[in-house]
């Protein structure tokens, strides 16, 4: 639906917002988790500390003394073998060897900081290391019952008994610790399996939040924000489902008529609580096999489970027809709404969603142009389809051979009378179809992705002609093309370019006519787009102001040489006083972006004058118009002589 300002009241409600209880509840969990996340951290450093210390306590002093202990044991024994001559003096040096290197490793550095603790031990350790040293002599000489072995024993055996006494407290230390590490590594162990469980349990109640929130935005997806009725997405799945279990059903489409205009007489507001108000009374009409859903802005869609019948079908458009009949006043206005239907039958008319979407629309289409209360989807009806598409078929040897025909739409500054423009209308005459006209062509290129194509053929055509036409006009003429949806995209400025280029033309020559539609849809992504046509040099005419559905602040950044009315603004202004006061309010908005106003579709003598005068109320400018009230559409060889006679007036 073309819009310039979109209100939707189920937004100012609670469609697609988050409570702020949810969100204080979220972050108050997260916060918690991140609590007992860091909790658990440092709990794991603790445990790690500890178990340094228990490494420490293990592998460490009481190890080293306990060997040192052992190791003097057996010297002495070995002592005592030795004097009884039953071990060699190799044997003897081995073990005093192993002996002699016990100390220094407890002397170490590795082991200072340990034992400076207890100044008593590192004396008795200094006391055995200097004694082992000083018997070393009497050791390497000693003989088999030679008296000097009590010397040995006398020497070292006094250290024997302080040495196991010290082993023994640190073992009896080591002990104590063990227990005390044991019970706190059991209270940190406890800490950490609860802060590890809150953690969990916390991530738990967020991730329900979470999914919860994703089921209500997923609900809300499935949902038109205006009406609350199932969208596009849920209309499909409902479909699927049906042809998937082989069940007959039949949609009908229905639009309100008038709906477009509605929203241009009496505002967004009044239109949206009509929408709002149809859609009510409609569900309120369904009954129990029916579905209603909005797949787009203005379109409905009832989808009867089991209805092939006509008859049953005849009977759901008269019950529709009558709910949407009675009067609805909205804010003081009454509206009597009048449906556009088109049905579709599954299995007999498609048997497949994309057919019966395709043929659903193309039932409903032809109901707005024949102007009847319903059509049935018939087999007669793929025969314009078949059309267009061998339309498509045919239109590249159209255009190698040149079988397209071009129309120009004088633009005029009034009261002057001077043409400033002429707007291209391409057209075709189709051997089989007969004429097919520009806003036909424009339709089919677009479905068929054949626009480009004509664009290009059009702006070849008219730019042979350019400079013989500048010769029989007295100000800077240039030519306007409509740029069709699908080409407006960054890159068309330069496949434009290269054609100017081509014929020696300047870029002020070509004027490019953009719907407002077009660039309502994304506004920043068009802003670009424009920017970089103009900076070419190109210059560019919005289209359909005024119902193009782009907001006003927007359409003030945007680098625009003209607006475009659309041609309904300027039919039957001078016999509807409403009609003229919503031209006043384009003029004055169209003054408020400095930008100059083209009047078009203006037929008759009696709307250029009043356009005149509105025009000269509102703005006192010069008025820009197109219609066949002050030219009408010319054939290309029509054009120089016309110029001719329109420069000498």
């Amino acid at each position: 639906m073309k819009r310039i300002f979109a209100s939707y009241p189920r937004l100012d409600g609670q469609y697609g917002r988050v409570s702020a209880i949810k969100v204080i509840l979220g972050g108050g969990l997260l916060l918690v988790m991140v609590y007992f996340g860091l909790g658990a951290n440092q709990t794991l450093s603790k445990i790690r500390y500890h178990s340094s210390l228990l490494e420490q306590r293990t592998y460490e002093v009481p190890w080293s003394l306990m060997q040192l202990q052992l190791e003097m044991i057996r010297f002495l024994d070995a002592v005592r073998l030795r004097h009884a001559d039953a071990i060699s003096q190799d044997d003897l040096m081995l073990r005093y060897d192993i002996l002699w290197s016990r100390t220094p490793v407890l002397l170490s550095n590795q082991y200072q900081g340990s034992l400076g603790e207890r100044q008593e031990l590192w004396l008795l350790i200094r006391q055995i290391d200097a004694r082992i040293h000083e018997l070393e002599p009497i050791v390497e000489g000693l003989q088999p019952d030679s008296g000097n072995y009590l010397v040995i024993l006398t020497g070292l055996s006094p250290y024997v008994e302080p040495l196991a006494r010290t082993v023994s407290a640190l073992m009896h230390d080591n002990v104590r610790f063990y227990a005390e590490y044991d019970q706190t590594y059991l209270q940190l162990g406890k800490q950490l399996y609860q802060q590890i469980t809150g953690f969990f349990i916390t991530l738990l109640l967020l991730l329900l939040l979470l999914f919860r929130e994703l089921r209500r935005y997923w609900s809300l997806q499935q949902q038109d924000p205006l009406t609350g009725l199932p969208n596009r997405f849920a209309l499909q799945r409902q479909i699927s489902t049906l042809i998937e279990q082989d069940q007959p059903f039949s949609l009908t489409l229905l639009e309100l008529k008038d709906l477009s205009r509605h929203y241009q007489r009496f505002g967004f507001k009044v239109v949206d609580k009509l929408l709002q108000a149809c859609c009510e009374r409609l569900q309120g009409s369904l009954l129990a096999h029916e579905y209603l859903a909005q797949p787009s802005q203005g379109g409905l869609v009832i989808l009867g489970r089991g209805v092939v019948e006509l008859a049953d079908i005849r009977a759901q458009i008269s019950r529709f027809t009558q709910a949407l009949s009675q009067k609805v006043t909205i804010d003081g206005y009454d509206f009597y709404m009048e449906p556009l239907i088109g049905v579709v039958l599954y299995p007999f008319d498609a048997d497949n969603l994309v057919d019966l979407q395709a043929r659903g629309e193309l039932a409903l289409e032809l109901c707005k142009q024949r102007q009847q209360p319903y059509v049935f989807f018939d087999a007669s009806l793929l025969k314009e389809m078949s059309r267009r598409q061998q339309l498509a078929k045919d239109l590249s040897t159209a255009l190698h051979r040149n079988n397209l025909t071009l129309q120009l739409q004088p633009l005029l500054a009034w009261p002057a009378q001077q043409c400033l423009g002429l707007q291209v209308l391409t057209s075709w005459h189709h051997p089989q179809f007969g004429m097919i006209a520009p806003g036909e062509l424009e339709r089919m290129t677009e479905l068929y992705q054949c626009s480009e194509s004509v664009l290009i053929w059009s702006l070849q055509a008219i730019c042979g002609q350019m400079s013989v036409w500048q010769r029989h006009s007295s100000a800077p003429l240039f030519v306007s093309l409509t740029l069709p949806a699908s080409l407006f995209r960054p890159g068309i400025e330069v496949t434009l370019m290269t054609v100017l280029q081509s014929f020696s033309l300047p870029a002020t020559s070509l004027v490019l006519e953009v719907n407002e539609h077009t660039v309502a849809q994304d506004v920043p992504a068009a802003t670009a787009i424009l920017q970089r046509i103009s900076a070419v040099g190109i210059r560019i005419m919005l289209t359909e102001f005024g119902s193009g559905g782009a907001a006003l602040g927007p359409l003030s950044l945007l680098p625009l040489n003209w607006l475009k009315l659309d041609a309904t603004f300027c039919t039957g202004i001078e016999h509807n006083e409403q009609s003229r006061r919503q031209l006043v309010t384009l003029l004055a908005m169209a003054k408020v972006l400095a930008q100059p106003l083209v009047c078009c579709g203006v037929e008759h003598a009696s709307e250029l004058a009043i356009l005149e005068s509105l025009s000269l109320e509102v703005q006192g400018a010069t008025l820009l118009v197109q219609g066949d009230a002050v030219g009408e559409v010319l054939a290309v060889t029509e054009v120089g002589e016309w110029l001719q006679k329109s420069a000498q007036l």
